[in-house]
């Protein structure tokens, strides 16, 4: 699949699953109000990061191997299934002793449990997701992605109106995750065979290189996500949901980028220094015409329809939103910078380091805002973080590469209308070939 259809499909499932999220995200908001919210949202991002350490980034080894071809798709997944067995009993030791430590301090502590069963399909699916970019499949790999979300709004539309509680939004979820994965089993079973038998040599390089990813990936969505449990530390649980609502709104801004990003980690890692240089500048200007032009509709409108979807009670909310909305924009670059020291580069190491400034300046400015200035200040601490390490990120990408990185973030006029051209033909060839 070429890199224009291949972002474009993956565009796609964004945009469904930003959709499915979204209205997933306001039944709950509707049915629970701002606590109801707060505390969903901090179960599933719970697991966001139980899923992201426990998969050991060999999921990101996977996708950027296969195209290579010194492992075969076989060997890779069976590899896949030993780390996620080891790292399933791991995941659910540490979750069964956390429920025993926290107690009833924690809001999460009811669901502990249910975290501990949904975690390890979790880890399942996103193995054999990176099995299916990795060969270049992003069709169905971006199947896997969206079903999770449509079968969860699928049962909140079902059951939530008659049993509103935390308890059923939080089996919805588990539902869509386990299906998703039931997905992901079936569409990789043709292309390779699951089983225990491993190759040791490739264990060892596997974890060698996933473990500098998850560091790298652990950190980098730390800096974006950690500030929502530092809310919650610092302030109700209704301050939590109106946070989230607010970066879920902003967080659009990700999509294309992200998108772009999927397509772009096999391209990265079969190109030369030339080809994979004038990707990730053509893909950085394209993210930064995407996130202006988001950031406009959402700064404008966004106040409205936040009030007009979630209620009135969610109103504060935009005003934290327009604060992240710069941030957003700047770092939504990082996507593509990722995927090519990833893919091209092979070296997760950078990434780590450029994360870890962000999580550094993030906390700080975390504990010294959000007592004084709540959730605004969490957006603001999260603006200057995304900022200034994005400033060092592009100085660091030009010694890397050798090359100035102007060409990034030189947006012109044929950009404009190369970038108009390539989402209508496109997003046209997606809808031809699924209809």
């Amino acid at each position: 699949m070429s890199f224009g259809r291949a972002t474009a499909v993956s565009l796609a499932s964004q945009v469904a699953s930003l959709v499915t999220t979204f209205l997933s995200g306001v039944i709950i908001a509707r049915t629970l109000g701002p606590a109801g919210k707060g505390t969903y949202s901090l179960v599933v991002l719970t697991y966001a990061f139980a899923v992201l350490i426990g998969n050991v980034g060999v999921p990101v080894f996977v996708a950027s191997t296969v195209g290579k071809m010194r492992h075969t798709p076989r060997e890779l997944l069976r590899n896949s299934v030993l780390v996620t067995i080891v790292s399933s009993v791991i995941v659910a030791a540490v979750y069964l002793l956390l429920r025993q430590w926290t107690g009833e301090r924690s809001a999460l502590w009811p669901f502990f449990g249910a975290l501990a069963v949904v975690t390890p399909v979790g880890l399942l699916r996103e193995h054999l997701a990176a099995l299916l970019q990795g060969v270049n499949r992003i069709g169905r790999f971006s199947v896997t992605k969206v079903v999770a979300n449509a079968v969860t709004l699928a049962l909140l539309a079902i059951f939530i109106w008659s049993r509103p509680s935390i308890t059923t939004a939080v089996y919805c979820w588990i539902g869509g995750e386990a299906v998703s994965a039931l997905v992901a089993l079936w569409l990789v079973v043709p292309i390779a065979a699951p089983g225990l038998t491993v190759s040791l040599p490739l264990l060892r390089e596997s974890l060698r290189f996933g473990s500098a990813v998850c560091i790298g990936s652990l950190i980098g969505m730390a800096s974006l996500r950690l500030d929502l449990f530092l809310v919650a530390y610092f302030l109700p649980a209704s301050d939590v949901g109106l946070y989230s609502v607010a970066s879920v709104a902003s967080s659009m801004i990700m999509y294309l980028p992200s998108a772009m990003a999927v397509a772009l980690l096999p391209r990265f890692s079969s190109a030369g220094a030339d080809e994979s240089y004038a990707l990730a500048a053509r893909g950085c200007r394209f993210a930064i015409i995407w996130g202006l032009g988001c950031a406009v509709v959402l700064g404008v409108l966004g106040g409205v329809l936040i009030s007009a979807v979630y209620g009135e009670l969610f109103r504060p909310a935009a005003t934290a939103m327009r604060i992240l909305l710069p941030g957003t924009v700047v770092y939504g670059l990082a996507h593509i910078t990722t995927a090519y020291y990833n893919g091209f580069v092979g070296r997760p190491l950078i990434n780590t380091a450029l994360a870890a400034m962000s999580l550094v300046i993030g906390v700080a400015l975390d504990v010294a805002l959000i007592p004084r200035f709540g959730i605004n200040g969490a957006a603001a601490a999260s603006t200057v973080a995304y900022v200034f390490s994005m400033l060092v990120a592009f100085f660091v990408f030009a010694r890397v590469s050798g090359r100035s990185f102007v060409p990034l973030l030189a947006v012109g006029k044929q950009d404009f209308r190369d970038f108009k051209g390539f989402l209508v033909r496109n997003m046209r060839e997606m809808l031809q070939r699924n209809a």
